[in-house]
């Protein structure tokens, strides 16, 4: 599934990516242009804009009006609505910032490009694919709160159900 997010759900973008799902986003794209992109591309269009949300079904445009107002709310949402699945799986993940796909590297692949603490605890490292990004990533300490809202997004979406 691919979706195409508008300007005012940036965070939800990343989390998607963060599960291993195609993601467009683009914070300053027209509605114009997100509805010919996701009619053009077979796009999901995820919005907080009702209006927008109208003329995507109008069009006959797969689209979701997002309503919650947590990450969490959103990510039930998704997974009620889509099958998103909640879980990570970094042989899947794509870059948060690009949406490209990531490349585990070895540690002294990156060891320029990452803090020495950090070279020191983790063991894998990921780098992203693009090479206008090149962000690189492990799973430091940051994943418990990512693994907290995945968990939170979980309860919430069979209480949903």
């Amino acid at each position: 599934m691919r979706f195409l997010v508008d300007g005012m759900l940036g965070g939800l973008a990343r989390w998607l990516r963060i599960l291993g799902y195609e993601v467009r986003y683009d914070a300053g794209a027209k509605d114009n242009d997100l509805l010919t992109i996701a009619g053009e591309e077979n796009m999901v269009l995820l919005t907080r804009d009702e209006e927008l949300c109208q003329r995507a079904v109008a069009n006959k445009i797969a689209s979701a009006l997002v309503v919650g107002e947590t990450e969490e709310e959103r990510l039930a949402q998704m997974a009620n609505s889509f099958g998103v699945r909640l879980d990570t799986n970094m042989a899947e993940t794509r870059c948060p910032e690009c949406g490209a796909s990531l490349i585990e590297k070895s540690k002294s692949d990156i060891a320029d490009e990452v803090p020495e603490e950090s070279l020191k605890i983790y063991d894998q490292f990921w780098k992203c694919s693009n090479q206008s990004c090149e962000k690189v990533y492990w799973v430091g300490s940051h994943w418990k709160h990512i693994r907290q809202t995945l968990e939170e997004a979980a309860k919430l979406a069979r209480l949903e159900q």
